[in-house]
């Protein structure tokens, strides 16, 4: 049976989602885990040298980082 452009296309678009959802990113490719990390570190700045940015601006920082960095996310996170 030949197989026609439409059908070779489709196959190739099942094989890639599924390669992908299986594949993922390894967690040290993610950019939010890397945000995190920079922001656990700006809390340790602000502990050790007593320059402390108000808890609000700092929860709204990143709130504003991990909304962008999840609308711009394409693939998940293989643990």
């Amino acid at each position: 049976m030949a197989t026609t452009p439409v059908n070779e296309n489709v196959q190739a678009a099942i094989t890639e989602a599924v390669t992908g959802e299986m594949l993922g990113k390894k967690w040290y490719l993610s950019k939010t885990f890397w945000a995190n990390v920079a922001a656990a570190v700006a809390i340790g700045v602000q502990i050790k040298y007593g320059f402390v940015i108000p808890l609000e601006y700092q929860s709204l920082g990143m709130t504003v980082v991990n909304l962008v960095l999840r609308k711009i996310t394409k693939e998940p996170v293989l643990w």
